[in-house]
């Protein structure tokens, strides 16, 4: 079986639709999202129902999500994300409300476990760029595998229940180390300086992640933030 599997949308329309018709080319059975389907971008409707309609898609609550929906003060995050959070909140009616906030923290399958930040306390949106957060994660870990997002940045930690071992590769052999923690970059906000959307795909059978960079059309992208009228600088980040 082969998963998508897809986080931080951030509201970027033409970047998901470029992501999906890639993960259906390429044969994926099923779809993860590990949240933040809104903020910084100009179509977080658009995006929730795409998200809430795609067949054999499963969603999880990001950051950015619990934000829209009042589970978190906009005071403390950056100037450009409080703007962006201000705006998309005025833009979702009651039903795509309800529907970010019934999303859960995690989803776990037999094999592998879906989180948006670290495992080491949730909604507390924790990163694990260091060995020191990803053993915090990983001792909390239940499953041979886990996918996270929220750094925007592609990489992977492996354990063998000592210090976990970074790995900066697109693909990784999963039967090479007992337990693997996989971060799988950014669909609508890449950091690591490629523009182009990013995701994994997941294959269970051969016991391998390979993640993927998709070319999608940034300048409409960019054009619909000036358009809503929301800070040119996040046009500028795409």
């Amino acid at each position: 079986m082969k998963t998508a599997v897809i986080s931080d949308i951030h509201a970027n329309l033409e970047a998901l639709s470029a992501v999906l018709d890639h993960a259906d080319a390429g044969g994926c059975d099923a779809i993860v999202c590990l949240g933040d389907i809104v903020g910084y971008n100009a179509d977080p409707v658009a995006c929730i129902e795409t998200m809430r309609d795609h067949p054999r898609t499963r969603c999880i609550l990001g950051n950015h999500d619990a934000m829209a929906v009042g589970r978190g003060p906009l005071r403390g995050i950056h100037p450009l994300a409080r703007e962006a959070m201000a705006w998309t909140r005025l833009q979702l009616d009651e039903n795509h409300r309800a529907w970010l906030a019934g999303l859960p923290l995690t989803i776990a399958d037999a094999d592998a476990t879906y989180i948006h930040a670290s495992l080491d306390d949730p909604t507390a949106w924790k990163y694990v760029h260091l060995a020191g957060a990803a053993a915090l994660h990983m001792a909390r870990q239940t499953t041979r595998v886990s996918f996270v997002g929220h750094s925007h940045k592609i990489f992977a930690w492996s354990s063998d229940g000592s210090t976990p071992v970074l790995h900066e590769t697109d693909d990784l052999d999963l039967s090479s180390a007992p337990a693997w923690l996989i971060s799988v970059g950014s669909v609508g906000q890449p950091r690591d300086g490629d523009s182009r959307a990013g995701y994994a795909v997941y294959d269970a059978g051969a016991d391998r992640v390979r993640h993927h960079r998709v070319d999608y059309d940034v300048e409409t992208a960019k054009r619909k933030i000036l358009d809503a009228g929301l800070p040119p600088q996040l046009a500028d980040r795409l």
